[in-house]
């Protein structure tokens, strides 16, 4: 667990990142670019020189001919040429390109030439704080022809002070037919003590891989390795020889994975973690002795580390070392003399909240002045804001215990890695607890982020009596119908042009959906007063500047970027209706956020829109057609190679979606073929309905559709897939507008 002494808002590196502008060409330029050239050359003969038969092969498998892409030889290696913490990634690949999908995917690469490795440093080329990019690639033409390209020669598409030059490399002459050989190198420094690189090696993709080599290598003298194999990966043939630490693995003939749909890599696919430490002369939590080869560590101990941590932060928790303490006080002895019966439950509910605002909603003098959507995704240190709570519902004796749980999309607590593959949530203790999380400016009491849903976790006690674990928790799932998207659509046809559709929508989400909603369409001005209101703080910081002399100025300079953000949010409001319907509006009219969703008796984030749009009605003759199938947005598509499935299914949560449409009919028309819109499909895994109904000048279409579960069996994959194949083809269908 990554220790901190208190909890900061990092809004000032948020619009560092945010704000990064365009640049002028720095005098370094030129020089640095004949360095590139020269270390490229030599980069280009070391990799292109690498012996591995696989690369030898020119000879697509019958078995696999009808795939994408096939990679016949893929090689890594993790290096350190010198004792001087330099670091070097190399990945060289020979791929057949099959069809026209492969062709686009290899046709370009987009790489960024240079990158800073901290946002406190300007990038330099080749300084000790820079990561720099090599690329090559040759073309084996069908008729023995060969054509090279390398990174010197790529466009650049971008040019900032963090990532300096973002380069596209095109591949030209690449046909239906060819191989491409292609490397990327990657060079940097390892520049702290207890600095280390992670690599993940995945034994499959969506490409059949005949051939995969990793080698790494690292000086004994400076560095530690160690790694895990998971999923059934082999282990590395590992050994030191001539002061270097050195891993190896060869595997052949792995097969394709639907990586891209539904698949959970960490729990799934083989694979190794490897990290590259820069070693220490004794070990303890967590840190490892140079000139070793750590390999598979025990699962418990790790989870040790992680318990041990938690308790450690929990023990060193003190008024001391917790901001604004003496204000939480003040608001938490008022709320409990203002409700004189408060139980628990509330007041946990309270204390939370009250955390919160104080943390990321309330604003300083000094503060920079951060009011529109960029605020929105500001949060906290997890393991800070949870200890933070958790003192103060011990301080008012209610029990809460830390719990330690792997992600979902991370690995299963039998093989984890680190300590920090552990995340953390707090529970109180009750017939009823009251789960809290850390998911940022928006996050709720009794919600369980989806990550953390169905995992078994060990609970640590909060309190200061006991430490290490006390026990387990099954964290639950939840529901579909509690993460549901419900959008009520009243839809007429302009009089003067009945090829546009005019639109008042009504959207809502809920559980998992809220959160990007409320990231992209709440203005901070709106939930800060209505927090500051809940929990009873009577003066706002605006007040508070407009009192104060030195001040004063500040709250005009708030009030004029408060006007600009509520001017700038409807592009928001204009891109949310672009990802909803895949098309832009021609005109949004009007849009208005009705419930922000802010707390846990709040569920949902509801808003208006009110816009015209076209594109989706084509005139024939005297009537018109309807694309009323496209009114519930994309639906997903399966591709051939998709259909038939081996692999277990794992979504993100289980999820319902319902879309309420009512077409009001223009004098003089009639609609048909409302009947071809009905669908009734309903099985274990999902469900997809529509109905129809019609009457008074009007046409209600209902469409629901559900995913009932987050995790099905690969045996239950063709229920699945019923339920999507009928979505898309819905999304096909068309009435008519028919003059009567």
């Amino acid at each position: 667990m990554k220790t901190y002494i208190a909890i900061l808002i990092c809004l000032l590196l948020l619009i560092t990142g945010m704000m990064a502008q365009e640049r002028k060409m720095e005098p370094w330029d030129a020089k640095a670019e004949v360095k590139y050239k020269k270390r490229l050359a030599e980069v280009k003969e070391e990799i292109w020189g690498w012996k591995q038969a696989g690369f030898k092969n020119r000879t697509v498998p019958a078995e696999y001919a009808k795939e994408s892409a096939v990679v016949l030889a893929k090689h890594t290696e993790l290096t350190t040429p010198d004792k001087d913490r330099e670091l070097h990634r190399s990945f060289r690949a020979l791929v057949a390109i099959n069809d026209k999908a492969a062709l686009e995917e290899y046709s370009e690469f987009t790489f960024k030439q240079y990158e800073t490795l901290s946002s406190w440093y300007p990038l330099e080329p080749f300084d000790k704080m820079t990561k720099v990019i090599y690329m090559g690639a040759r073309i084996f033409k069908k008729d023995g022809g060969t054509r090279e390209i390398y990174s010197d020669e790529a466009v650049v598409t971008e040019v900032n002070r963090r990532s300096h030059k973002t380069r596209k490399l095109a591949i030209p002459d690449l046909q239906i037919g060819d191989l491409i050989e292609y490397f990327v190198r990657e060079e940097k420094f390892i520049n702290h003590n207890t600095a280390y690189t992670e690599e993940i090696f995945v034994l499959g993709e969506e490409e059949p891989v005949l051939e995969y080599s990793v080698h790494v290598s690292a000086w004994e003298e400076v560095f530690a390795l160690e790694y895990r194999s998971m999923n059934g990966a082999p282990n590395f043939k590992q050994k030191i020889a001539d002061h270097m630490l050195q891993l190896d693995m060869l595997v052949k003939n792995v097969p394709p994975q639907p990586v891209s749909l539904w698949m959970n890599p960490f729990r799934q696919i083989p694979m190794l973690r490897v990290h590259l430490r820069v070693g220490v002369r004794r070990e303890k939590l967590g840190r490892r002795k140079e000139g070793t080869i750590y390999s598979n560590p025990n699962a418990l101990k790790t989870r040790d580390e992680a318990v041990a941590g938690i308790v450690g932060m929990r023990n060193a928790t003190s008024s001391s070392t917790l901001p604004f303490l003496g204000e939480v006080w003040d608001n938490v002895k008022r709320f409990k003399k203002e409700n004189k019966n408060v139980t628990d439950e509330e007041l946990t509910h309270y204390i939370y909240y009250l955390i919160r605002y104080m943390g990321l909603y309330r604003v300083n003098p000094q503060d920079a002045i951060v009011v529109d959507q960029r605020r929105n995704w500001a949060g906290l240190s997890e393991i800070n804001f949870l200890r933070y709570v958790n003192y103060m519902l011990v301080k008012n004796d209610i029990d809460a215990d830390f719990v330690l749980a792997t992600p979902r999309y991370g690995p299963a607590q039998n093989e984890v890695f680190e300590a920090d593959d552990f995340r953390v949530m707090l529970k109180t203790v009750g017939k009823k607890p009251v789960y809290m999380s850390a998911e940022g400016i928006f996050s709720n009491t009794d919600y369980i982020p989806a990550e953390f849903e169905g995992q078994k976790a060990p609970l640590v006690n909060g309190g200061p009596k006991e430490d290490g674990i006390k026990g387990n928790v099954e964290i639950p799932y939840s529901d579909a119908s509690k993460n549901r998207q419900v959008e009520n659509m009243k839809i007429s046809f302009a009089k003067d042009d009945l090829q546009q559709l005019k639109i008042d929508r009504t959207s809502s989400a809920s559980g998992h959906f809220k959160r990007p909603l409320q990231q992209k369409l709440l203005l901070y001005e709106d939930y800060y007063d209505a927090e500051r209101q809940a929990l009873g703080i009577k003066q706002s910081f605006m007040e508070e500047f407009a009192d104060s002399k030195r001040n004063r100025s500040l709250a005009d300079e708030y009030r004029n970027a408060f006007d600009k953000a509520r001017k700038d949010v409807k592009e928001s409001f204009l891109d949310e209706v672009k990802e909803q319907f895949d098309i832009s509006p021609e005109s949004l009219d009007g849009y208005k956020v009705l419930k922000m969703g802010l707390r846990h008796n709040v569920p949902e984030i509801a808003y208006n829109t009110n816009f015209t749009m076209n594109g989706y009605i084509k005139k024939a003759g005297s009537n018109y057609i309807i694309d009323a199938g496209r009114l519930i947005g994309p639906q997903m598509s399966i591709k051939p190679s998709q259909r038939e499935r081996k692999a277990d299914i794992y979504m993100s949560f289980a999820r319902s979606f319902e879309y309420n449409i009512e077409f009001q009919i223009p004098e003089g028309y009639t609609l048909e073929g409302a009947d071809k819109l009905a669908r009734n499909v309903d099985n274990e895994c999902g469900s997809f309905v529509v109905t129809t109904k019609q009457a008074e000048g009007k046409l209600t279409v209902n469409v629901k559709k559900i995913y009932k579960n987050s995790f099905a069996p690969a045996a239950k994959w063709p229920q699945l897939l019923e339920m999507v194949d009928a979505a898309e083809a819905f999304q096909q269908q068309k009435i008519l507008l028919k003059k009567a």
